[in-house]
């Protein structure tokens, strides 16, 4: 943790006249308060209140980092989208801190600090700013630790239940080569179309994706639809009921066949 520095308001041009520090004595240049930084951060601790230490949670299987009440987010290492979750889990910033008095911390910068890829922690430089005394302004830079502990998601619990899928998309093409299928696999990776899908199984004429439910299945044969030419065909099966609610359960199959190309 970097020492605090006081930022001194902008003073007009002329001769520069040093004074004495009121509490210990040092030469220092005048500032509203006439006390040096030293002497600053013995009465007042810019990061009190700021908790340095936080847990994040990340499924393993999906990489993605769990945000708020079931919702999970998918970003890169070291983006901007996991920094703004990091800050988010930073308690004390952006308002009155614990026994801080009436000034506000401000935060001014953040940026990574490098860790081991294994070491299962994320470490971020804050830089806060806070005004001590009228017209004083203190500024202090920290290191926030976040330790990374695995929790899986709820797509990827369902993948490892039997018989967990709702709704299953048969791909299939009759010809003798493999280019539209390798065509159609880098458009899906590019566009991140097989996201939500539980399982996905090869065969020698086609794919099969299983998916949790009907919506996110209709989302992804509509995302065919667009790049390839296909004609699909609906079938469901009765898997349960429940007569006095009047409640069916329900598999939806989907056969899609891509046009010859």
């Amino acid at each position: 943790m970097e020492g605090p520095t006081s930022v001194a308001p902008p003073t007009t041009t002329g001769t520069m006249v040093n004074v004495l520090c009121c509490m210990c004595g040092v030469p220092i240049a005048p500032n509203p308060s006439n006390t040096c930084a030293s002497c600053l951060a013995s009465r007042a601790d810019v990061t009190r209140g700021i908790s340095t230490e936080s847990t994040l949670h990340q499924c393993r299987g999906c990489q993605r980092w769990h945000t708020e009440a079931g919702k999970w987010l998918g970003c890169e290492l070291e983006s901007r989208e996991l920094m703004a979750l990091c800050l988010s889990k930073v308690s004390g910033l952006g308002g009155r801190t614990k026994n801080s008095g009436d000034g506000r911390v401000r935060l001014v910068d953040a940026g990574w600090v490098w860790t081991e890829p294994h070491s299962m922690r994320l470490k971020v430089r804050l830089t806060v700013q806070k005004e001590v005394q009228s017209g004083t302004i203190l500024q202090q830079s920290f290191v926030v630790v976040f330790v990374v502990r695995n929790q899986q998601c709820i797509e990827c619990q369902a993948e490892f239940r039997q018989g967990s899928w709702k709704s299953l998309v048969q791909v299939r093409q009759r010809v003798n080569h493999k280019r539209t299928f390798l065509y159609l696999e880098q458009l899906i990776l590019k566009h991140g179309a097989h996201r939500g899908c539980l399982s996905i199984e090869t065969f020698r004429d086609g794919m099969d994706f299983y998916f949790p439910d009907k919506g996110k299945a209709a989302r992804f044969i509509s995302f065919l639809e667009n790049v390839v030419p296909i004609k699909t065909k609906v079938s469901k099966k009765l898997i349960g009921t429940d007569d006095k609610s009047n409640i069916s359960n329900f598999k939806y199959t989907n056969y899609v066949e891509i046009c010859p190309l």
